[in-house]
């Protein structure tokens, strides 16, 4: 069903224009919104109780999820517009292999969170990509959405600050910390002046367990940055055992 969703929305593309049609379901829209009511509705927004470091949807309000008070991120805070579930997941995936239009829908809904919570920023930069993975792609799926972004808010989108210095093996399958592990040193800043004493807006399409985030972070805050946000068009949620059944904050014990 997902497939023929987009194969439909394509030919409705290539018909009417992006505008026009739902950038969920592809269903015809006779204004500037980018999504229809019924996906308004329906979408999974991240609009429920979030872990005020990492952002990530938690069944309860508590301060922290148990990640991050078991292994506190880098950055300072991060936001993000959707859940990674349902048409999101799809939608994402689009993003990544050929829907490059996606990038303004996401930022539009990214936009309130960066005035709500994150109007102090400086600028924005993105999490890069190696020029050889950025080549095997044809393009850079977050540059596209900072690029959005920027133009929304106003802000300045530094493109070539932050750099990756190296191809890192893919991270499915990885731990959280072995996430951490197989990013160390793989970001590097260029031009650090522009960090020193500056709150910098890091923007990415997906949070997963925010160690890509702390990666980028590290590199910023070595270079002087005082601050560094996160927003992301999605992140996945806390995991379903945290969700479903969450044990008094006070009697949790941190692991090593």
């Amino acid at each position: 069903m997902g497939i023929l969703k987009d194969v439909l929305r394509g030919a409705a593309d290539a018909l009417f224009g992006r505008k026009l049609t739902c950038a969920c379901c592809g269903a015809e829209l006779f204004g500037e919104e980018r999504f229809c009511p019924h996906c308004l509705k329906t979408l999974p927004f991240n609009a429920g109780f979030v872990c005020s470091k990492c952002g990530r949807a938690i069944a309860e309000e508590y301060p922290v999820c148990l990640e991050c008070k078991g292994d506190m991120p880098l950055y300072d805070a991060a936001r993000s517009a959707f859940r990674y579930e349902g048409d999101v997941v799809r939608m994402i995936k689009n993003f990544k292999t050929g829907g490059r239009w996606l990038a303004e829908p996401f930022a539009e809904q990214m936009l309130p969170l960066l005035r709500a919570d994150f109007k102090e920023a400086d600028f924005l930069v993105h999490v890069p990509m190696t020029d050889a993975a950025r080549k095997r792609r044809g393009y850079d799926q977050a540059l596209l959405l900072a690029d959005a972004l920027a133009q929304l808010s106003g802000l300045a989108h530094e493109r070539e600050l932050l750099v990756k210095t190296r191809d890192t093996p893919s991270q499915k399958e990885l731990t959280r910390r072995e996430r951490a592990e197989n990013l160390l040193g793989s970001f590097r800043v260029h031009e650090r002046v522009k960090c020193r004493g500056k709150t910098v807006l890091l923007v990415d399409d997906v949070l997963t367990t925010g160690a890509t985030a702390s990666a980028c972070a590290r590199a910023l805050k070595g270079a002087g940055a005082k601050r560094v946000w996160v927003l992301t068009a999605a992140s996945v949620p806390a995991r379903r055992e945290e969700r479903e059944k969450r044990p008094n904050y006070a009697q949790i014990v941190k692991t090593p």
